[in-house]
């Protein structure tokens, strides 16, 4: 071997040591906040543990200058101040936004004022989740009510169709009023095996859900979902995304991306029950974690 071989080798292995020896941030990662707290910097930690060569940057709504967007090759924003001031300077700065904590009435607005440029992660429920989660938890489940506000804008074909895969028949009825229901509201009660929630602020909220509940208990007929929040409340069942579900797909994001999509939902999500209800209503549940697992594996069987 020429004396010129062996020293191109050496300087070739001391390259090595010296690229194995220095950490490769592949990306740097701007989180911007509207300000520093506790939950703030647990939230950080949490997300740097789950990312390996990626470096994390936080930056607070005061800090935010033309410096850190040229520094930053992916943006996560938590809530809307966070975003609405990152768009307002990004001009025509090309890199990533992951929005999170964003409500849908907030998402309209931005998304009118900024028709591209960042996407949301949604936690809320998808119905192919919710559907598999009633088949699991109760397999001789045919006919499901479904209701909504009149405001509320929902693709009933869409649904009607998913849940024909699932051997269920949805059955429709718009409340004017969520305290007082109308004698097709009621009927459609009578008749279906269980009512099935949906991401409607105007009929699912504080001020509604005990007289839903309370409605619902005393015709035998089960609620799942719409979120978890309801499970505590009184609803059976529902499946749900959490801080760590977040924490897990905000880290998947900034790995593999998600280019040009406008909404991301969450891929990860687990299953919340309220054994106390379902024992009262005769239903047999698993464990929330054997709950989940089917429910995923029944999904992964469309």
């Amino acid at each position: 071997m020429g004396r010129s071989l062996r020293n191109l080798l050496r300087a070739t292995l001391f390259s090595f040591y010296l690229l194995g020896a220095l950490p490769a941030w592949s990306v740097t990662v701007g989180l911007l906040v509207d300000a520093q707290s506790k939950q703030i910097s647990t939230f950080q930690q949490q997300l740097e543990t789950l990312l390996t060569n990626d470096q994390l940057l936080l930056v607070t709504l005061d800090q935010l200058d033309a410096s850190k967007l040229k520094d930053v090759q992916k943006w996560v924003t938590l809530g809307p101040n966070a975003l609405t001031a990152l768009m307002a300077q990004k001009g025509t700065n090309q890199a990533p936004v992951l929005s999170l904590f964003l409500s849908k009435a907030k998402q309209e607005v931005l998304r009118k004022q900024y028709p591209v440029g960042f996407t949301v992660l949604t936690n809320a429920p998808t119905i192919e989740r919710q559907l598999a989660l009633v088949k699991t938890m109760v397999p001789n489940a045919n006919h499901i009510g479904v209701y909504r506000s009149t405001t509320y804008k929902i693709d009933e074909k869409s649904y009607d169709e998913i849940a024909a895969t699932y051997g269920l028949k949805l059955h429709w009825a718009k409340l004017k009023d969520p305290l007082d229901w109308d004698r097709n509201a009621l009927k459609i009660l009578n008749n279906v095996d269980l009512v099935l929630g949906i991401d409607d602020d105007a009929l699912y909220n504080t001020t509604t859900i005990r007289s839903i509940l309370m409605r619902l208990y005393r015709s035998g007929k089960a609620l799942i979902g719409p979120d978890k929040g309801y499970v505590r409340a009184g609803a059976v069942a529902s499946v749900y995304s959490g801080i760590r579900e977040t924490l897990k797909a905000v880290a998947n994001w900034i790995h593999n991306g998600t280019a040009g999509k406008q909404t991301l939902n969450n891929p990860y999500f687990n299953v919340s029950v309220n054994a106390q209800v379902a024992r009262s209503l005769n239903i047999v549940v698993d464990d929330e974690a054997s709950l989940a697992k089917q429910v995923k594996e029944r999904l992964n069987e469309k």
